[in-house]
């Protein structure tokens, strides 16, 4: 009797466990599909972000070096080299705003970070609140990385500040050569021809050397100044040069392939310059 009663509870009792295990494991498995596509979700966001933000930076380099490329073709050219130096300028102050831009966001990290830190610090037992302190732990990493990855920015655009700085100065210098009628500093060229006769010579460098007319230069042999040159004529590759007399060492003879540099005349008493023309 006992037994004929009871099995058909038995049976329903453990039917209904069955159901509820279930139950139980469809919803686990649902959640689990459903925290598996976010995570899916998050690192596509992720990864299209890296795409986005690589593709950034390669375009700001080639505009980068497409800028130094055309400042560098047209440095020779007064009125080229204005336009160069005023796309320097506007340039500078550009990547000054952009410095500035990053420190903001440098200091919005840090409160994050300072915030996350309050918050770890003041929350109750941790066994209630383990996974919120998984998820903070995970930002302030997040918020670490974003920090070195803005201190590296900051540090390039101040490569890049310095860089711009050293090319303004430059420019400065050759703008400052050709408004007081000197020839560049950086020029260094070779006679050509001498007409001893006729009292001139040919420089094997002109216009695009920064040979400028006027100007003067000096004659150099192992070290020393042997004769000075007065620039009467300039061509883009070759310019012509008056010798001044007075100047001539004694006994020298100028000859093709003497070394032609800028004239320096800088900390020299009156005296020495006897030999310009009256």
């Amino acid at each position: 009797m006992n037994v004929t009663y009871f099995s058909p509870i038995m049976s329903k009792i453990i039917g209904i466990i069955a159901a509820v295990v279930l139950v139980i494991a469809a919803f686990v498995a649902f959640k689990n599909q459903q925290a598996y596509k976010k995570e899916v979700g998050k690192l596509q966001a992720a990864q299209a972000e890296k795409v986005r933000t690589v593709n950034e930076l390669e375009s700001e380099q080639k505009r980068f070096k497409a800028a130094e490329s055309a400042k560098e073709s047209n440095a020779l050219k007064l009125v080229e080299t204005g336009k160069i130096r005023d796309t320097a300028i506007r340039d500078y102050d550009d990547l000054k705003k952009e410095i500035a831009a990053l420190k903001d966001a440098f200091d919005d990290k840090e409160g994050e970070i300072a915030n996350a830190n309050d918050i770890l610090k003041d929350l109750p037992a941790p066994d209630a609140l383990i996974p919120k302190l998984k998820r903070l732990r995970n930002q302030l990493v997040e918020a670490e990385e974003g920090i070195a990855n803005e201190k590296a920015n900051v540090e390039k655009l101040k490569q890049q500040n310095q860089d711009c700085e050293q090319k303004i100065q430059s420019l400065s210098q050759v703008i400052s050569d050709y408004s007081t009628g000197r020839s560049l500093t950086s020029l260094r060229t070779t006679i050509r021809s001498v007409y001893k006769s006729w009292g001139f010579v040919i420089l094997s460098g002109g216009d695009n050397e920064g040979v400028v007319p006027g100007s003067y230069l000096d004659v150099v042999r192992a070290d020393e100044v042997v004769a000075k040159l007065k620039v009467t004529a300039v061509e883009a590759g070759r310019a012509a040069a008056d010798i001044i007399e007075k100047s001539v060492v004694p006994n020298t003879v100028l000859r093709a392939g003497d070394v032609v540099v800028p004239e320096q005349v800088e900390n020299k008493a009156a005296d020495e310059l006897s030999w310009l023309p009256n």
